[in-house]
């Protein structure tokens, strides 16, 4: 079965739990905090690979996740990182973000990576919090949340040439001549229903050939089998134009046009690819007839390279090859595709959303907005990590997100946004001051943290 196009959810490995654990060894008096790290969630990396060329491997996986981080255990150690999630993708896939549509990679080239979804950050175990002036940390970090997007992977098959025409125009006869592929080859139209993708080799060059399934009139309103599979040829660096001679001259003419005018419909890019027109199934001409008709025709089709074939003789197809060799040099088509999909990720790049935002902005950067009266909103790519690792149900482990707001400033910046100085607010919880009767609070990657927690400062 071919399949070219999946939405898949994808999902890092959430990083591991901090560990909470004390040293208790006969000869060491006041051991101390002994607990490690949790260990890193797995990555979700993408590889290109020319082994596939069909995406049926993610027709019944909806979603793609990669393994979790260990907690950490006693004695300091780290808990084992989650091993990363390979997806194999043929090459020619496009992934891009399903709520947005944007492009987040085009893999273009056998073996290129691309990491899409990485995993969260392992908690700190209590050892990791050990001062001069908290001798006795019991609490831990929580392992943050791997990054996760929703994602469609579209498959455009990469050929050096595509071939085109009417149903039953002989393109599966000419391909299983020149390649090694053996598609089904019959006398009725739409035998060939998926693409067929084949190597020529000749004078020691290889050439990817693509056979598309033939179009009909009306194709880009889903007559026949619509366009669907236009977009494989989309990447080849020249067309193939097949026209059955066991038609009329005019006949050939009409489908000529019928086919040039659905590509137009299609893609203006792909009606304007290189083309060459290929009469085939030269055999059905009387020999006497032959020459002159096809000089007739190539008068209709004046300024095009025109061959005439008997795929199943072997009819004129040498002298085809040694055109389609000489025509297309080498690396062509991989110089093309990345050309192409460079310009696409700059056409895209200022609405990209990027995952490995680290690499892009200063981690310690914070904003706060003011919701309402009472609450605001901090966002800042470390201090929203600290909070989503930080664990609500214990007492120390808020103390600590509160001394990183106030080292961070943020807590006077609240303050001051709330036209209020920090001792009328320690008195209105402590003393029963009735100065503040409202609640103040901040909420950070949906975590509330109220500014009566300072009494654990």
């Amino acid at each position: 079965m071919f399949i070219d196009e999946v939405i898949v959810k994808c999902r890092a490995g959430h990083g591991g739990d901090g560990a909470v654990s004390w040293r208790r060894e006969k000869y060491i008096p006041n051991g101390g905090p002994y607990g490690g790290d949790g260990g890193r969630g797995g990555n979700i990396l993408l590889r290109a690979t020319t082994n596939q060329n069909t995406l049926i491997d993610f027709r019944h996986k909806k979603v793609l996740k990669a393994e979790d981080g260990l907690r950490g255990a006693t004695k300091e150690m780290t808990g084992r990182g989650g091993e990363d999630h390979v997806v194999l993708l043929p090459v020619g896939t496009i992934v891009t973000e399903v709520e947005t549509g944007k492009l987040i990679v085009d893999l273009v080239r056998d073996g290129q990576e691309f990491l899409l979804c990485k995993g969260g950050k392992g908690g700190f175990g209590n050892a990791h919090f050990s001062s001069s002036t908290r001798q006795a940390p019991n609490f831990a970090e929580l392992g943050d949340e791997g990054e996760e997007v929703h994602v469609q992977f579209e498959l455009k098959l990469v050929a050096d040439i595509g071939l085109i025409g009417m149903p039953n125009a002989g393109k599966s006869s000419l391909i299983s001549s020149i390649t090694n592929v053996r598609p089904k080859i019959a006398n009725y139209p739409f035998t060939t229903i998926i693409p067929n993708l084949g190597v020529m080799e000749f004078k020691g060059r290889g050439l990817l050939i693509e056979d598309v399934p033939g179009l009909i009139e009306g194709a880009s309103e889903g007559k026949g089998l619509g366009i669907q599979f236009l977009k494989h040829i989309e990447r080849t660096a020249l067309l193939c134009h097949l026209l059955d001679l066991g038609n009329t001259d005019e006949e050939i003419v009409d489908n000529y046009q019928i086919i040039r005018n659905e590509l137009l419909r299609f893609s203006p890019a792909l009606a304007e690819k290189p083309e060459i027109i290929i009469l085939s199934k030269i055999d059905l001409v009387p020999p006497d007839e032959q020459k002159a008709r096809i000089t007739k025709l190539k008068k209709k089709f004046k300024g095009a390279d025109v061959f005439a074939i008997s795929a199943p003789m072997m009819e004129g197809v040498e002298a085809l090859q040694n055109f389609l060799i000489e025509k297309i040099p080498a690396g062509q088509r991989e110089m093309q595709i990345q050309e192409e999909a460079l310009k696409a990720l700059e056409e895209e790049q200022p609405e990209v959303k990027v995952y490995d935002l680290k690499s892009h902005r200063n981690a310690r950067t914070i904003s706060i907005r003011r919701k309402d009266m009472d609450t605001f909103e901090v966002f800042g790519e470390r201090i929203e990590e600290i909070a989503r690792m930080t664990n609500m149900q214990n007492k120390e482990s808020i103390a600590r997100m509160i001394d990183v707001l106030d080292r961070e400033k943020v807590l006077t910046k609240v303050m001051a946004m709330l036209n209020v100085d920090e001792k009328a607010l320690k008195d209105s919880y402590f003393e029963g001051s009735e100065d503040i009767a409202s609640d103040p609070k901040i909420v950070i990657a949906d975590r509330v943290f109220r500014l009566g927690d300072l009494q654990f400062r």
